[in-house]
């Protein structure tokens, strides 16, 4: 059997799409067919990849990848059969001269990110610290150094479109085009390091360019569903109360952005009774949960069971205003529904454009461990100064 036949059995066995082993080794999916086809190779460490994703032996996928390798280069020559007879001899002394010296089996290697020389060890290294671990730089690279499969809750808001002139937002994309790309593909290493059990929360603002709406939150998700397999749970509107005064006169006044709650199986991660107990403390205005920036209102709500309010796709919740100027300050409430609802007791919680760092904090409070990303230094260490180490415990 040609490795190609292999992986294409391991995965109809196991149940999983091509799109699903696509992202999981961070390639498209007609590559990843024609890896099925034989038409290409995958390189070494997506081997590896799938081996741990089948649940097989990595040492014998390896080697069929190899022999997969020298078959394609002489299957076709008529001195084929001599030629296998001849590399067959050499690997056999070769192996008999260096048995002493060489391990017994392949041994799978540190996880490799897309970049030479990046290994992926970040959780591991954060231990259980549930201190925020933030990092500079720009999304999609730091989070190279991120495990598959080990982040719980991803919540983020990205930069918003023509903002670079604030010097607020990492955005170097010359085109609408270029920036949806950009942000798709850091939503591709989203769903890397995202458990099977996982969500992604995502909150996007829309770009008015002469006048006309540009659907940009909306050409984005689809795109990850379209090419990623992320699938749409919900989409809230976020009604903010109050922006900024706009004086046209030929289209109403904006006052909502989309928060977006995506997955990438149907067995996520869901609790929906504490979810309902938040929305109730919050409604109820007992001064531990809510804030004055914060207004929910309960006619967005309907009640159900014994656990509180169900809340709905529509969150009224005020604009949480800052020092700097940063547009994607994003309110506590905001953030802390989803982390309620989706992030697990001993979960990790990611937010790849942390500004000044909302999401870890909330973590924080709620004893979860979490990653903070952004380029820019000083909302990195303004997010810093805003956590104060938690006395320990004698209990």
């Amino acid at each position: 059997m040609l490795f190609s036949d292999k992986i294409k059995q391991l995965r109809i066995e196991s149940g999983k799409r091509q799109k699903d082993l696509a992202m999981a080794i961070g390639v498209d999916v007609p590559a990843y067919s024609r890896y099925e086809h034989g038409e290409r190779r995958p390189k070494r460490d997506q081997v590896l990849k799938l081996a741990r994703i089948f649940k097989t032996d990595p040492n014998e996928l390896v080697a069929m990848w190899l022999a997969d390798e020298a078959y394609s280069h002489i299957a076709q020559d008529k001195m084929a059969q001599r030629a296998a007879v001849l590399l067959h001899g050499v690997l056999l002394g070769d192996t008999a001269e260096k048995q002493e010296n060489q391990p017994a089996s392949i041994e799978t290697p540190s996880i490799v990110g897309e970049e030479e020389g990046v290994v992926r060890d970040m959780v591991k290294k954060m231990r259980r610290s549930i201190m925020p671990h933030y990092e500079q730089g720009e999304a999609n690279k730091v989070m190279q150094r991120i495990e598959d499969e080990s982040i719980d809750c991803i919540v983020t808001t990205p930069p918003y479109w023509r903002r670079r002139s604030q010097g607020t937002e990492s955005i170097t994309a010359r085109t609408m085009d270029e920036f949806i790309d950009g942000i798709v593909k850091t939503m591709a290493q989203a769903w890397r390091v995202l458990k099977p059990q996982g969500s992604l929360w995502i909150n996007m603002g829309d770009d008015t360019t002469d006048g006309f709406v540009q659907g940009i939150p909306w050409r984005i998700v689809l795109a990850m569903i379209d090419q990623q397999g992320w699938r749409l749970v919900n989409e809230v509107v976020w009604n903010k109360t109050t922006t900024s005064p706009q004086g046209s006169q030929d289209h109403l006044r904006k006052v909502h952005e989309f928060m977006f709650h995506l997955v990438k199986t149907d067995e996520f991660y869901y609790n929906d009774e504490d979810l309902r107990r938040t929305f109730a403390l919050i409604v109820r205005n007992d001064g531990k949960v809510r804030k004055k920036t914060d207004k929910i209102k309960e006619h967005y709500l309907q009640p159900e069971g014994g656990h509180g309010l169900v809340p709905g796709d529509v969150w009224t919740i005020g604009v949480q205003r800052s020092g700097i100027a940063h547009y994607c300050v994003a309110p506590d409430t905001l953030y802390r529904l989803p982390i309620v609802a989706t992030c697990p007791r001993d979960g990790i919680v990611l937010d790849p454009y942390c500004g000044t760092g909302t999401a870890c904090k909330i973590a924080y409070e709620m004893n979860l461990r979490s990653i903070g990303i952004d380029v820019n230094g000083d909302y990195i260490k303004q997010a810093r100064a805003s956590i104060e180490q938690k006395p320990l415990s004698l209990f």
